[in-house]
């Protein structure tokens, strides 16, 4: 840079620019003062591990505004980070490597590179169980982040992953659900001149709270959070087929209870926006299910919602995956029993599902969103060219019983909404007082049934109305000569738009005027 740095820089690391000890400035002035007086022989550099350029910082005071570091004139830099959190790497490090130090733990922490930049991960390791925990700050794709858990899994005894704001991927997230049954969440909070780290589980359905590192422990199991239950067992067994009578002490549910139960489930998965497995969903809504053949499954799903077909609900089988994240065999027939169509092929069926998915997301995920239509399936079994749409406009509502489709009278004020902003446009352009008066008028009966979101592009033509129309009084005003001689401006559609004539007899009655050759009455005043 060849002038002065205007950005706010509001973290930098102490000593030198190799140094990993990261500060926050204070950003407020009596907090510097006070700071610099605790701290006089303080010098702040522009990192290395905070991706900056290795020159030295100045922290600047001001009163009139946030404080914060500052590059040297003639300096040249390329950090791109330079916020609150653009070092929590560096803090998450300095607390994992105390917390080791508490607990007399042989440990090792480190910064991984391997991404775009220094703060991509921060890998904590022990020596005597071989356990590793990854602090993963930056997103990875899914194939990225299957690939980066083999290989760390060759070189320890066990991983878990503990994943930042955002850094986590929905199938990685998805895939940790079905193989753990729970997520691992960190995220880092001011303190001071520094950033503590909290972390928390997340499950499908809850969420444990945020907690101190101090709070959590090192297990033979891995890193725990308080408050999370028994971790699963991962692997690929098949679950053992009990014997009639044996093995379990609940009573059979029946085929309704079953079916509630499986509806319930893919109703809270659709809520979460992920997808699971017929293994993952037998854990949910009861271990027997994972017993059923996939004719069975299929008889199963297709009591669901017979006439999902006929109905705006989505059709919540099309969230059931494989492994592979593809969509299961059972579910074809199923399509069809419902009176969707058959899919022609696997390629169709998995197009049809997919915008399932997304009407299912829409329904029942918060806050709840009107879905896309549903997808036509010809009689030869493909896809129809465009949306199968309603004769209405239809939004599908949920209950605890389930969904429901409804004529929305909501459709119906937006188009009266666009109508009127149109019209109070087209008043303003032809300088119609009255004409934008009783349009505004319509216009605030309408907004209240709008929501803030929809209502934007009304409001906005209003203000742009009631200025303009402040504007038309005032010069109307000026014309009649100021105030005392101010015209009547007519603005209700009701009212004539021409003024009246003032009369000049007391007591504000007209004037008559005598005929020619007529006395005038007593009292007119003619003479």
């Amino acid at each position: 840079m060849t002038r002065a740095d205007s950005r706010l820089v509001q973290t930098a690391v102490i000593e030198s620019k190799t140094s990993h000890r990261a500060i926050l400035l204070p950003k407020d002035a009596d907090e510097l003062a006070l700071w610099r007086r605790r701290h006089p022989h303080y010098s702040y550099w522009c990192g290395l591990a905070l991706g900056g350029c290795g020159n030295e910082l100045s922290d600047r005071l001001y009163r009139n505004k946030v404080c914060h570091f500052a590059h040297h004139p003639n300096t040249s830099c390329h950090r791109t980070e330079t916020g609150v959190n653009s070092a929590d790497h560096l803090f998450v490090k300095s607390d994992l490597s105390a917390w080791a130090g508490r607990h007399r733990w042989g440990a090792r922490v480190s910064l991984d590179g391997r991404g775009a930049g220094p703060g991509d991960a921060v890998d904590f390791r022990t020596r005597e169980d071989r356990r590793h925990v990854r602090f993963q700050f930056r997103i990875l794709n899914h194939p990225e982040w299957v690939a980066a858990r083999e290989r760390l899994k060759r070189e320890a005894a066990g991983v878990d992953w503990v994943f930042g704001p955002g850094a986590v991927h929905p199938e990685t997230m998805e895939e940790l659900y079905d193989e753990r049954g729970h997520l691992l969440r960190f995220r880092c909070e001011t303190e001071g001149a520094a950033r503590r780290v909290r972390l928390r589980a997340e499950e499908p359905g809850r969420s444990t709270d945020w907690v101190p590192l101090d709070a959590c422990a090192m297990t033979p199991e891995g890193l725990w959070v308080p408050g999370l239950g028994p971790r699963r067992r991962t692997g690929s067994a098949e679950p053992a087929r009990r014997m009639p009578g044996q093995g379990s002490d609940r009573p059979r549910r029946s085929r309704q209870q079953q079916v509630e139960a499986v509806r319930e489930a893919l109703v809270k998965a659709a809520g979460l926006r992920t997808r699971p497995t017929w293994e993952v969903l037998a854990r949910t809504a009861g271990e027997e299910l994972s017993e059923l053949s996939d004719a069975e499954r299929t008889r199963l799903l297709t009591d669901l919602d017979r006439k999902v077909g006929k109905s705006g609900r989505p059709f919540l089988p099309a969230l059931l995956r494989t492994d592979g994240g593809g969509t299961p065999s059972y579910v074809g027939p199923v399509v069809e029993a419902v009176g969707c169509g058959f899919p022609a092929t696997a390629e169709v069926l998995r197009h049809w599902c997919r915008r399932e998915i997304d009407r299912a997301f829409a329904v029942y995920g918060t806050p709840p969103r009107i879905p896309l239509p549903r997808f036509g399936i010809n009689k030869d079994g493909h896809l129809v060219a465009g949306d199968v749409r309603s004769p209405q406009p239809r939004v599908i509502l949920h209950r605890e019983s389930g969904a429901f489709g409804r004529d929305d009278p909501q459709e119906g004020r937006l188009r009266k909404a666009k109508e009127v902003r149109g019209e109070l446009a087209r008043a303003r352009k032809d300088k119609a007082v009255r004409r934008l008066a009783a349009f505004l008028k319509e216009a605030e009966e309408v907004l209240p049934h709008l929501s803030r979101a929809q209502s934007g592009s009304l409001r906005a033509e209003m203000i742009e109305a009631r200025t303009w129309l402040r504007s038309h009084l005032t010069d109307e005003v000026k014309r009649a000569g100021g105030p005392r001689r101010r015209r009547k401006v007519v603005t209700s559609t009701r009212q004539s738009g021409k003024a009246r004539k003032a009369g000049g007899a007391k007591g504000g009655k007209k004037r008559e005027t005598p005929a020619p050759g007529t006395r005038p009455r007593r009292g007119t005043g003619g003479g």
